[in-house]
């Protein structure tokens, strides 16, 4: 039996639902993350877009990621919840907002990404794998 992930802005505008468990889950040290998130690091579950269904609209905003990719990231525009970013070089994969699942603690974090932009001042006593970028494909 499949499991369904839940989730969606703060005001409700937008929700998205997913079935089957995500491909990975990583907490991203980027630059660009820090950015997006408007913190350390930005909590980010990778599902198939063919699991992903979402309804009500987003405002999308594209830059070029810590490894030169393009990056689009994806907000509610009336709330501004980060919700989901997507690489134009992966159209099959849908990185969601761990943040903005209904029930976060059902998507825990596997590993760090993007550790050689950890700030320094951070301390997380996990024991998860650390990567210097991006995970191997």
């Amino acid at each position: 039996m499949s499991n369904t992930y839940q989730g969606g802005c703060r005001c409700g505008a937008f929700r998205y639902e997913c079935d089957g468990e995500p491909l990975d889950v990583k907490l991203c040290h980027c630059r660009d993350c820090q950015y997006a998130s408007g913190s350390a690091f930005a909590g980010v579950a990778y599902f198939p877009a063919a699991a992903v269904k979402m309804h009500g609209a987003s405002k999308l905003f594209t830059a070029k990621g810590s490894a030169g990719l393009s990056v689009e990231r994806y907000f509610c525009p009336e709330c501004g919840t980060p919700l989901y970013s997507r690489l134009a070089e992966m159209p099959e994969v849908v990185f969601l907002k761990t943040g903005s699942f209904d029930n976060p603690n059902a998507v825990p974090p596997r590993g760090h990404i993007w550790c050689d932009s950890m700030l320094s001042w951070l301390r997380i006593d996990d024991q998860l794998e650390r990567l210097p970028g991006n995970p191997p494909l």
